[in-house]
């Protein structure tokens, strides 16, 4: 009983949604919540007869058919991308939004679009989820409670999470990384609209800290970074080309730099920040091919069962979950 918040260590990107999913089918989760700043991030999940599913504005719990889904009061909502999610996911009935939501307008992404510096030098998605945070912050941005075609969604998510993680489990969804975040990362301009941390996304939905089980740190183990900004380690493209591990953002289709190793000294930093009890170890097939669709721990290789050691020396927590190739199942479940 309680909640789990999922938070990425870095830069985003780090199978978060895969994470929250699987702990939705495996656990019962009877309701997934999604923090974060709005709709400027991605999650992608395989689902297990191959299909491809991307989703930018709802958490990836409702895979677990008995999971309602949720957006927190602190999040920003498209009602355009709302609908068309709730319409192809098939959860009408199962969605809530807080009625405190502030809007994401045509206006605010036209605003975006227009601006050179968040387009070229701090490479945004250009989603509008900047211009509108600080109309909300300015107190003029509409809420979802002002939209009527919203109205079948709204809810007090705040005191639907408490009451939930009373009694039940609840899964809070990060979205981007700990190192992207507005007030803590040392590479500003090159972060998002917000904070990207636990305690951040607690605060999203209204969750009182009392009533957190865990934090679940996802890591990658071969960091990636969308847009601008520094990426320590960084890999040339040819050489993500040749290995095979080239990725693209959920949001903007753009390559995601890809670095050759993990940075611990900041992974120690996100573990201050974040306080972890358990990590999630993820794209573990990157580091070792050997490992891509493995299920079970007997087959951890040496590179990675060393990487692990790493990790839960750098974070002081340990490594519960490992990720080890695109489908759902493709996980290894060490709790």
């Amino acid at each position: 009983m309680g909640a789990v918040v999922i938070v990425d260590a870095l830069w985003g990107d780090s199978g978060k949604g895969k994470v929250c999913a699987h702990l939705a089918v495996r656990d019962k989760a009877p309701l997934a919540v999604r923090a974060g700043v709005g709709t400027n991030a991605g999650a992608s999940v395989t689902l297990d007869d191959g299909t491809l599913v991307r989703a930018r504005q709802l958490p990836t719990g409702w895979i677990n058919p008995g999971t309602t889904v949720a957006v927190g009061s602190g999040v920003l909502v498209d009602p355009a991308v709302l609908a068309e999610e709730v319409a192809r996911f098939g959860l009408t009935g199962r969605a809530l939004v807080d009625g405190r939501c502030a809007l994401i307008e045509p206006e605010h992404v036209e605003a975006e679009r227009a601006d050179a510096h968040l387009a070229t030098t701090v490479g945004s998605t250009l989603t509008g989820n900047g211009a509108a945070r600080a109309d909300f912050v300015l107190r003029r941005a509409r809420q979802a409670r002002d939209e009527p075609a919203l109205a079948p969604y709204l809810t007090d998510v705040a005191r639907h999470v408490n009451d939930v993680a009373r009694d039940g489990l609840v899964l809070v969804e990060g979205s981007q990384g700990t190192m992207l975040s507005l007030g803590f990362s040392d590479e500003y301009p090159y972060t998002t609209s917000g904070n990207c941390t636990a305690a951040a996304a607690m605060d999203d939905v209204g969750l009182n800290w009392r009533l957190v089980q865990d934090v679940l740190m996802v890591v990658k183990a071969l960091p990636t970074r969308v847009g601008e900004g520094p990426l320590p380690y960084e890999l040339p493209e040819e050489e993500v080309l040749r290995r095979g591990i080239a990725e693209y953002g959920v949001v903007t289709g753009r390559p995601r730099r890809k670095a050759g190793r993990l940075d611990r000294e900041l992974l120690s930093y996100a573990a201050m920040l974040n306080g972890p009890t358990q990590i999630a170890l993820t794209f573990c097939d990157h580091v070792d091919p050997a490992m891509r669709g493995a299920r079970d721990a007997a087959a951890i290789t040496a590179p990675v069962r060393a990487l692990i050691d790493e990790v839960e020396h750098d974070t002081g927590a340990p490594v519960v979950l490992l990720d080890t190739g695109p489908g759902l199942s493709d996980m290894i479940d060490l709790r």
